[in-house]
């Protein structure tokens, strides 16, 4: 089967979208499939060689401008796809939404093919900045609404996105699907921790508590930060590793601050993604919370990362974060927005018995092999765009 691929996603920059798209696509293309992906030209060519090796992009300049950039993608996307289409005639389209990235609509009507639609956000909440002038977002909105309706199937990593467009478009249901994020269990692997630490050049001796990802409202890692001086007061020395870069960074490191925190709270900053694994296994334990920015929950990267890494998670209660932790006994929930919550959830497992950290991260890991690997979500994916071509050839 022949697959295009369009995302609105800079490849070289880690970033947990740029991350689906290149394990979804390797994962396709492990299965026999051909694939090309139109995509922006990246802007660290070099730091993006090893991520979409043997990957065949169609990579589009843009106009790296605020404001320009999108409009300039837009543009030069939908003639690249449209020939792309008439030249190489593939037999589907895997269109991942960005908010006003509607190239395929144009592409698709000039040449016929039928595309599978993953949405990852809606825009009245994704859009900033200038976009959310509100005859912008009523045009944005008006795009995506057509392209749903378009679509083969609709796929998103959370119930709630394909739940709204159900109410407020008609969406039926039978065309919804749900794809979540996955992780490669032969990269995130269970690590000696002294070796981890030694390795980032971390003292050998104490507990460590790790957050990795991007600094974003949504993750609430404010939490965190109000949590550390109970959990010191209890557990003298525990190290709290924010590992990462993004909108709340400054914040966090002023409240850190303001709190005397500096020696306890600790921001290495972004890391490779190789080397991710590395500052996981060098905790005892990973945290995945969630505030209520938006109405939608998400599907966090880094709480299949952790259980790969066989580390035992407190994540904030709530479908796919907490909920998930608790039915597989791998961590522990906590109440949103709680620092005291929090506090306790870190305690209870810094002072547990190493054997009762290692049975939850074993209970993590099993769950993770067994059903949420990217190898796992392709498969899924597969069936979509297979469906889709076979409904093509009905028609």
């Amino acid at each position: 089967m022949r697959i295009l691929v369009f995302c609105d996603e800079d490849l070289s920059v880690p970033s947990g979208g740029a991350r689906q798209v290149i394990e979804l696509t390797r994962g396709l293309a492990g299965r026999g499939h051909a694939l090309r992906v139109v995509v922006p030209a990246p802007l660290r060519t070099q730091e993006a060689a090893p991520a979409i090796q043997g990957l065949h992009l169609d990579a589009v300049p843009v106009i790296r401008v605020p404001g320009l950039r999108p409009l300039s993608y837009l543009l030069s996307s939908a003639r690249t796809l449209a020939s792309v289409i008439t030249s190489w005639r593939p037999d589907v389209l895997l269109w991942f939404d960005a908010p006003g990235q509607a190239g395929p609509l144009w592409a698709t009507r000039r040449a016929a093919c039928p595309y599978v639609l993953f949405v990852n956000g809606l825009p009245q909440e994704e859009l900033t900045g200038f976009w959310t002038w509100p005859p912008i977002v009523r045009l944005v909105t008006a795009a995506l609404r057509h392209a749903v309706r378009q679509a083969h199937a609709v796929v998103s990593v959370c119930d709630e996105i394909l739940w709204w467009m159900q109410q407020e478009w008609g969406l039926a249901k039978e065309r919804c699907r749900i794809v979540r994020n996955g992780v490669d269990p032969a990269l995130f692997r269970p690590v000696d921790p002294r070796a981890a630490r030694r390795a980032l050049g971390l003292k050998e001796e104490g507990a460590y508590v790790v957050f990795v990802g991007g600094f974003f409202p949504w993750h609430g890692l404010e939490l965190i930060i109000e949590a550390a001086p109970e959990v010191l007061k209890a557990l003298p020395g525990v190290q709290f590793l924010l590992v990462g870069d993004g909108q709340t960074r400054t914040e966090l490191e002023r409240r850190a601050r303001s709190k005397g925190l500096q020696d306890a709270v600790r921001f290495p900053g972004r890391v490779g993604y190789q080397d991710v694994p590395t500052w996981i296994g060098a905790a005892e334990a990973g945290v995945v919370l969630h505030r209520a920015t938006r109405s939608y929950p998400g599907d966090s990267m880094k709480l299949w990362e952790y259980l790969a890494c066989g580390r035992p998670v407190v994540a904030t209660a709530g479908p796919g974060y907490g909920d998930l932790i608790e039915s597989v006994g791998a961590g522990r929930s906590v109440k949103p927005g709680d620092a005291e919550s929090l506090a306790q959830a870190l305690i209870s497992l810094l002072t547990a018995d190493e054997r009762v950290r290692r049975e939850m991260g074993e209970r993590g890991r099993q769950a993770v092999l067994k059903a949420h690997t990217w190898a796992a979500r392709a498969e899924q994916l597969e069936s979509l765009l297979i469906n889709a071509v076979g409904t093509r050839a009905q028609g």
